[in-house]
């Protein structure tokens, strides 16, 4: 199973962003965005994670933690799903 991130669509965080029964943040950041679970989505977790996906893109979708960037790595694909996700979403 894979694990994404809310923010970028990147689909290799270790755990789950937030716990599904309980939504309880992971504390982890994601490689790709640098988002944190539990700090920046805090105290609006909607807000902060819009924000913080608002601001990627318009920095030129840069990847956060370079010794993780994987060599085959596009932001293109991960902003499709987003994308597509959130037209699903309003279907």
């Amino acid at each position: 199973m894979k694990n994404n991130c809310p923010v970028c669509e990147f689909d290799g965080l270790f755990e789950p962003a937030y716990d599904e029964e309980y939504g309880y943040p992971s504390d982890d950041i994601c490689p790709c965005c640098g988002f944190q679970f539990g700090l920046h989505d805090y105290p609006e977790k909607i807000k902060g994670i819009k924000k913080w996906r608002e601001n990627w893109i318009l920095g030129g979708c840069q990847w956060h933690f370079k010794p993780d960037k994987p060599t085959e790595w596009s932001p293109k694909s991960q902003l499709t799903n987003l994308v597509n996700l959130q037209y699903e979403s309003h279907q």
